[in-house]
């Protein structure tokens, strides 16, 4: 998050105005439609360097403006997991009122999509290895939930959830091991969003368990430019806001990261400048 400002490489500038809030996308170059990875530049954070800096400068097409409604802290919560989220269900997946999602974990992209769901009209289940981030994704909207360490067969659970029938769409984080699982959870005809792998690449999946499910399985590579921007105006236009864990000064970055390595946040971890 930060503030257009005049530069000698400005000129020629015309989506923005000295002084605009804007945002970064993640991709430098994908701006709409599908993913194409020989055409979508570069992404911040690796191999570009992050936004961990005072001043950046950056090329017009990756920024969006941020709406008045939305605080900097709002909007610097966005770019990614948000991002990310908002692709899978809404840009890609084309999700509707009454449709069912289940989320793995109460991560980033996990309560960006609950949030985003909750937003469209769709009831969310969610999977934790905690009993208290269960509770706490209800509080804001999750329909049930479900504690993979209590039951690690967990898609049996949120096949009795739904009468047998699956859930419509998940947002998929751990990996070969949960992936079998999203499996026997989906709908048939169902779409499962590979977003990460946090259990591990170790594993093996049957493709036949997809031709039998007719899934549709796809890669969500963060969002476009035009995925954040219409994410950033549809939470403008009501009173959905990030969660927001904890808010650090950027000189207490390390603090920062540290707090996150330990896991135990809820929602996003903001640095102010």
């Amino acid at each position: 998050m930060g503030s257009v400002r005049s530069s000698p490489w400005g000129e020629g500038v015309d989506r923005f105005a000295i002084g605009d809030r804007v945002v970064s996308a993640f991709w430098g170059q994908w701006d709409d439609g599908r993913f194409d990875i020989s055409r979508a530049g570069l992404p911040l954070g690796g191999p570009l360097d992050g936004m961990l800096q005072e001043e950046v400068t950056l090329d017009e097409q990756r920024l969006v403006k941020v709406p008045d409604a939305l605080s900097d802290i709002d909007a610097a919560a966005l770019p990614c997991a948000a991002s990310t989220a908002w692709q899978a269900l809404v840009t890609f997946g084309a999700l509707r009122p009454g449709e069912t999602v289940l989320v793995q974990g109460a991560g980033g992209v996990a309560l960006f999509g609950l949030q985003f769901a909750r937003l469209v009209g769709a009831r969310v289940i969610v999977t934790s290895s905690s009993d208290e981030k269960l509770a706490r994704a209800e509080a804001l909207g999750a329909w049930a939930g479900v504690n993979y360490r209590k039951h690690p067969a967990w898609a049996d659970s949120v096949l009795a959830l739904t009468g047998g029938r699956g859930v419509d769409h998940i947002l998929e984080v751990g990996g070969p091991g949960s992936f079998t699982q999203s499996l026997k959870a989906i709908r048939s005809g169902g779409q499962i969003n590979v977003i990460g792998y946090l259990g591990g690449h170790d594993g093996s999946i049957n493709p036949l368990d997809i031709f039998r499910k007719q899934a549709i399985v796809r890669g969500v590579p963060v969002g476009s430019r035009a995925t954040l921007d219409a994410l950033m105006n549809g939470l403008a236009g009501g009173d959905t806001r990030p969660v927001i864990d904890r808010v650090f000064p950027w000189t207490e970055a390390s603090q920062a990261l540290r707090h996150l390595q330990a896991g135990e946040h809820f929602g996003k971890v903001v640095l102010t400048f």
